[in-house]
């Protein structure tokens, strides 16, 4: 099946956060702007999930649901063929998305006032996620070197040893920067984290957005002491597009743990999740798997044409190697300018990116620009990019 990624939906007046919060940044939005921020895409959803979703409405009442029978298997099943993660039903914990389950798994891992660790610059709401739940956040800044990030493995440790530090809380594939930790990282993590007896909570909500040349390694494939005291978070939202369905699937192995976080989910009144979310889920891994592959074909061009047109045109901007998710991180601190400056300039040429201070002091200088959009629109935004810079 040929499937369309041109074409351009307008979400105007829509509620979708992403165009609301560029109108609110600016009124007079040239005609035709697309937002390039949000972590959502500007692609219609697989015609399959569309059409399970049809016939639910037509079928069936949507009331107050849990995870329908079949739900959790076909969960597991896509876990095990994607990723090698092997999950029984019984360990799967479905919550209302993974920024929702961030505070409450650490709170699951860890005591009040105690530390955790956080590979910086890093998305946004895990700042958010150690304070909500009453934890002191253990900055350990990734090393940036000739336009590359990778692991200060020698802090680490020392965060590691610190009285107190009891867990990290780790993106993978790691948002902004667009690293995909390779295997013997991967290992490194987990040495550490078992030679200091830290908890692991993984969010690898961007596990299925892999380009050519890295593979993503989970935690949840790998085996050991560590296994036990790790929670594991995954979604279809980001692969799929489906982040308004508020749907997340959390692997927790240690039978006591998974119950220590059951109980906290249940005394924080967790909302029971929406039907259409497992509606769309099933589809998603059961169905959806031709369009996920036609998707990241179509995300590895619109990638390669960025990082070529900012080297060619752009000389003082930096795009940093993407080897997952679909969020361009872009170096501009050669333009000299500090961080109110740099959003002016991009507000004043209808740019709106993420800006890079948001995921912390590492990303001050930087912008993060979201490649899931059709081609056009991405020509667009390079052509008011190199205007700005100019």
């Amino acid at each position: 099946m040929q499937y369309d990624f041109e074409t351009l939906t307008d979400r105007r007046g829509a509620g979708a956060a992403k165009w609301d919060m560029m109108y609110a940044k600016k009124k007079n939005v040239g005609e035709g702007i697309v937002p390039l921020s949000v972590a959502d895409m500007e692609f219609s959803i697989a015609p399959e999930i569309r059409a399970a979703l049809a016939a639910y409405v037509q079928e069936q009442i949507p009331g107050y649901a849990a995870a329908p029978e079949g739900f959790a298997e076909s969960v597991c099943a896509f876990l095990r063929r994607r990723h090698g993660i092997e999950a029984a039903p019984e360990e799967l914990i479905q919550t209302p998305g993974v920024v929702y389950a961030l505070p409450r798994a650490i709170r699951a891992l860890t005591e009040a006032g105690d530390g955790v660790i956080l590979f910086t610059p890093v998305y946004y709401p895990f700042y958010r996620a150690v304070r909500h739940a009453g934890r002191e956040i253990r900055s350990c800044p990734l090393r940036y070197e000739n336009g590359r990030y990778s692991i200060d493995f020698d802090l680490f440790e020392r965060l590691a040893a610190e009285e107190r530090t009891t867990a990290l809380l780790l993106c993978s594939p790691h948002n902004p920067v667009g690293r995909v930790w390779t295997a013997e990282e991967i290992a490194g993590i987990a040495a550490v984290c078992e030679r200091y007896g830290l908890g692991l909570v993984s969010d690898e909500i961007h596990f299925d957005l892999v380009f050519p040349g890295h593979r993503h390694t989970s935690f949840g494939a790998l085996t050991g002491p560590l296994a036990e005291r790790t929670i594991l978070c995954t979604a279809p939202s980001k692969t799929f597009n489906l982040a308004g369905m508020n749907l997340s699937n959390l692997v927790v192995r240690d039978e006591a743990l998974r119950k220590k976080l059951i109980d906290i989910l249940r005394r924080d009144a967790t909302p029971m999740q929406s039907p259409f979310g497992h509606v769309a889920c099933r589809a998603a891994y059961e169905q959806g798997e031709p369009w996920l592959e036609a998707l990241l074909s179509y995300l590895d061009d619109n990638r390669r044409f960025v990082q070529d047109y900012i080297a060619r045109e752009i000389p003082a901007l930096y795009a940093v190697p993407l080897e997952g998710t679909y969020l361009q991180w872009i170096d501009c601190r050669g333009l000299g300018l500090d961080r109110r400056a740099l959003e002016r300039r991009m507000l004043e040429h209808d740019l709106f990116f993420d800006e890079g201070y948001l995921f912390g002091d590492e990303g001050e200088g930087f912008e993060r620009l979201n490649l899931a959009c059709p081609r056009r629109v991405l020509e667009a935004a390079m052509e008011r990019l190199k205007a700005a810079c100019g």
